[in-house]
């Protein structure tokens, strides 16, 4: 009941002055509104982050070849290699026993057509195992088989958005008993498949990498092999595994580097201290805006306790406490921070939504975000608002009577 009491005193004295109350929250305001959309912003984008290299697979080891290190060793006079090959694939299985899977792709720039569509796209050639190793999972129909490539049949396979644009219909809606065909360059193949949108593959058009559409045309430089996929099961060798694998590929290759490996594994651990380092700028930053905040709130309660003076002498002389007056001042602190931080979450909240719908960013607010925020609050309202408290407790009640 008495914390009750000091309460009701504490939100009066706080409403009598409606402006000087707002004005001082300002700095309170400001920064928990910068911690609540900083959260969101950074959270929003670690979980986009961890979804995208969850996609690529954690277990994996990309190698992907590039033919521009290639064209530059040849103006350079150096010897140079065809780029990546099965050999090369071959070679790296048999001297890294813990790869327990692999697949490749051919990939080249093309042109697809429909009755209704037409535009640029990736053909990607790959094998039957590219499917498990990248973890594609399908909408419709089937993907590559091992058949497809033995036969050398004209199949493919596309992405849902992309399948949407070619027929003008949803993949869900996709009729099975009538096939479909996609022109690409000059070669039409049936559609056997809808695989599920994956980030970064969208504009792919899988098909057997003996497709003939993949040696069509003739690049100097282009390498039998675009992309290998290695998976590791066991992630601790992963780090070990691509250290081999470089001084493999430098060694075959003339060292050249001709090729670049993408480990999602050493990019997750990457992106997780670029995030971190974020954050601590981040709440450098707020910090300052707090303690500023803080700084701000003790003034008006010290000019409050001067201003107050004959009335604390008052309560004091009809049996109030220094414990009394030191309560009712700390609440008054607490009670300003605190509806800062209201104010200051509703504020980030939209300023998220805002910088989400200007930018397109994925945001995302966590729980723990506005405990903080409030937490954070509260804490500065005790410690700032403690020594004006602390002053006013500490009046000669004698001598306030007398202050005019």
């Amino acid at each position: 009941m008495q914390l009750v009491k000091y309460i009701a005193v504490a939100q009066k004295s706080l409403l009598d002055h409606k402006l000087r109350s707002f004005l001082t929250i300002l700095g309170i305001i400001f920064g928990v509104a910068a911690v609540i959309a900083m959260m969101s912003i950074g959270e929003g984008a670690k979980r986009e982050a961890l979804e995208q290299i969850q996609e690529m697979g954690i277990n994996n080891i990309f190698v992907q070849d590039r033919p521009e290190e290639r064209k530059n060793a040849s103006k350079q006079g150096k010897y140079f290699s065809d780029g990546l090959s099965d050999a090369d694939i071959r070679f790296i299985r048999t001297v890294l026993t813990p790869i327990t899977a692999h697949t490749k792709m051919k990939k080249i720039d093309g042109y697809i057509q429909t009755e209704i569509y037409n535009n640029n796209a990736v053909i990607a050639g790959v094998d039957h195992n590219y499917r498990d190793v990248l973890s594609i999972e399908m909408k419709q129909g089937r993907f590559i088989h091992l058949k497809d490539i033995e036969e050398g049949r004209n199949v493919c396979v596309v992405m849902e958005s992309l399948y949407g644009k070619l027929t003008r219909k949803a993949s869900a809606e996709k009729d099975t008993k009538k096939d479909e065909y996609l022109r690409i360059n000059n070669q039409y193949f049936r559609i056997v498949g809808v695989a599920k949108d994956k980030q970064g593959y969208m504009d792919h058009v899988y098909v057997p990498l003996s497709a003939m559409v993949l040696s069509e045309l003739f690049t100097p430089f282009t390498a039998p092999v675009s992309e290998v996929i290695f998976r590791i099961d066991d992630v601790q060798l992963i780090s070990r595994s691509v250290n081999v694998i470089k001084t493999i590929l430098m060694r075959r290759h003339y060292t050249i580097e001709d090729f670049e490996l993408i480990v999602p594994e050493m990019l997750l651990r990457q992106r997780e201290k670029t995030k971190n380092l974020f954050n601590i700028i981040m709440l450098l930053i707020t910090s300052i805006s707090l303690i500023v905040g803080g700084i701000g709130i003790m003034n008006i309660m010290l000019a409050s306790v001067l201003e107050r003076t004959r009335e604390i002498g008052i309560r004091r002389a009809i049996g109030a406490t220094k414990r009394d007056i030191r309560m009712q001042f700390l609440i008054e602190s607490i009670l300003l921070c605190l509806a800062g931080g209201v104010i200051g979450v509703v504020t980030g909240i939209t300023l998220t939504k805002v910088i989400e719908l200007i930018t397109h960013w994925t945001t995302y607010l966590p729980v723990a975000a506005i405990i903080i925020a409030f937490s954070v609050s509260a804490g500065i309202g005790v410690i700032f608002g403690y020594y004006p408290a602390k002053n006013a407790s500490e009046l000669n009640p004698i001598e306030a009577l007398r202050h005019e």
